[in-house]
């Protein structure tokens, strides 16, 4: 039985052997002869890369950085000697302060459509006050550095369903930031209260897609 079983060792070994360099072996040439030689040898190489899209607007990481899920507030208090006169009033909140936010956009994969969308208008619960009221204004990054190469839309639009305003790719990439700066344009009186500040009736989702 042991002489058995060792001859069964014996054989393991010999086809792991011989299987092993197999497995591993690459192209080899040997040539001989008395004149000129030529040996090759060939390589394939091969790289794979994941179709990526980012998006932030507002608090978040860089590309690459795990999901924030932070919604920053941009508030804005109209005081009492400027209800509906026509001077902008800026914002506070935003994590650049000041009504201002990061929107970074980042993709390989082609033509991104980018998209804004409310449920409905400002409102306090009686009354509304309709986007178009709220006014953007766009600037270079500074960290990270962009110059302004992500602009937001002039203005934000009656329903707030807006159409495709990402740039478009170069070469199929897209790496663009810029930062937003809104305000409240208090172009006419509306009656007194607070209007949206939550996820329903004040809230803007900015929605990236590739094909």
């Amino acid at each position: 039985m042991k002489t058995a079983f060792r001859k069964s060792l014996v054989a393991i070994s010999t086809l792991a052997a011989i299987a092993t360099p197999m497995l591993a072996n690459a192209e080899s040439s040997t040539q001989t002869g008395a004149g000129a030689l030529t040996a090759n040898a060939r390589l394939d190489f091969r790289v794979t890369i994941p179709k990526v899209l980012f998006l932030r607007v507002g608090t978040g990481g860089l590309f690459g950085a795990a999901t924030n899920n932070t919604v920053d507030l941009i508030d804005f208090t109209v005081p009492a000697a400027n209800v509906g006169d026509a001077t902008p009033i800026a914002g506070t909140g935003g994590d650049l302060l000041a009504g201002k936010v990061t929107a970074l956009l980042r993709s390989n994969a082609g033509v991104v459509t980018l998209t804004a969308v409310a449920a409905g208008p400002l409102t306090n619960g009686t009354d509304t006050i309709p986007w178009t009221e709220i006014g953007v204004a766009n600037s270079a990054l500074v960290a990270p550095a962009f110059a302004n190469t992500f602009p937001h839309l002039a203005n934000m639009s009656l329903a707030l369903a807006s159409a495709n305003f990402a740039p478009a790719p170069v070469a199929k990439v897209t790496n663009v930031g810029s930062t937003w700066t809104f305000s409240y344009l208090n172009t006419t009186t509306y009656p007194a209260g607070t209007y949206g500040g939550g996820p329903v009736n004040g809230r803007v989702t900015y929605t990236a897609s590739v094909l």
